[in-house]
């Protein structure tokens, strides 16, 4: 009698009993569960991407769904909102140019951003944003609200106040942006800069303790304007640069605006300070009139003029980007030393 498939099918389960055991060991247990860790797809708690959204509440208290890493971003506010794009590491789709071109101090800034960013115009040119297909757009206060509702239909919009001072401002970018850390790092590098201007002007006896100062805008059409806030306002208001008198500290806009429109004949009873900071505008219009300004009585007889206190600053310098305002702050040891800084 022929045993051979007798002892084939003996063998064969032998084999088998052996590869099932096997299987079950602590070993192969352990095998199985480092291939498939804790919080894996099979126990139903798989860890989750994160969110492509994130929600913000702009200053008029309207909110919205942003993404919390756009690329493509468009700029429809004025030059700060532009430069705080760029500073924290982003390269805008498009921007409304004429806050830029003119401007020999952002010059070169502007002509490698609008490389690859074209003009929007203010008010938006709608039909053109669109066809870049931004994924966020952030907007400043000189939008019309009607604009901000078309702007919406076009994608996601984070809208912004404007009239903040730039600490304020790039505060406020670097949370849209997720860019938190880098925009308290920029501020702390430029406080920190400009404590320093401070500190080496009052050791070399530029300024005296307690000394006031005034600034005031002069514009082509002849009208002047007192500063109370904003761009060189800022930086000569410094706490430790110069105080307010208490009559320009009185004084006040009857509208948002950091310009409180004075005349030629109130000038005695409103430029009371130490100092006066008269920034000019450029074009031959604006030119002709400062020269009229400057020989008439009323204002060679202003105290700041009479004692030799007074700087003339080209306009281009009052603005709160941060590229002028690092410039303002260089050059400004140099404006305390003449009359005319140019």
């Amino acid at each position: 009698m022929n045993r051979l498939p007798s002892f084939v099918s003996t063998t064969a389960l032998f084999f088998a009993l052996i590869i099932l055991l096997a299987a079950c060991s602590p070993s192969a247990t352990q095998s199985r569960s480092e291939a498939q860790p804790e919080g894996s797809a099979n126990n139903g708690t798989a860890s989750e991407a994160p969110p492509a959204f994130k929600t913000y509440k702009d200053f008029q208290d309207k909110t919205t769904e942003i993404p919390v890493h756009p690329q493509r971003i468009a700029v429809i506010a004025g030059s700060g909102a532009i430069i705080d794009v760029k500073e924290l590491g982003f390269q805008p789709i498009a921007y409304p140019h004429r806050y830029m071109s003119n401007s020999n101090i952002l010059k070169s800034t502007h002509e490698s951003l609008s490389v690859a960013a074209p003009d929007i115009g203010m008010p938006t040119n709608l039909e053109q944003l669109a066809a870049l297909e931004p994924d966020l757009m952030i907007m400043g206060y000189e939008t019309q609200d009607n604009e901000y509702n078309m702007l919406q239909k076009i994608g996601p919009v984070a809208a912004f106040d404007e009239s903040v001072p730039l600490q304020q401002r790039i505060t406020v970018i670097g949370e849209i942006l997720g860019k938190q850390t880098e925009s308290e790092a920029i501020l702390s590098d430029l406080e920190q800069k400009t404590r320093s201007m401070w500190q080496q002007v009052r050791e070399q006896g530029k300024i005296a303790e307690g000394e006031t100062a005034a600034v005031v805008v002069y514009y082509w059409n002849k009208k002047m304007y007192l500063m109370k806030n904003f761009g060189v306002f800022d930086l000569i208001n410094h706490p430790m640069g110069f105080k307010m008198s208490d009559k320009v500290a009185s004084l006040s806009s009857s509208s948002p605006s950091p310009y409180i429109e004075i005349t030629e004949e109130a000038l005695h009873d409103v430029l009371i300070a130490d100092r006066l900071f008269l920034l000019y505008d450029s074009n031959a219009d604006a030119k002709e009139g400062f020269k009229q300004l400057k020989q008439s009585k009323v204002f060679q007889s202003l105290p700041p003029v009479k004692n030799g206190k007074i700087h003339y600053i080209p306009l281009e310098y009052n603005d709160n980007d941060l590229i002028t305002t690092r410039k303002l702050v260089d050059v400004f040891p140099q404006i305390l030393d003449s009359e005319m800084f140019e």
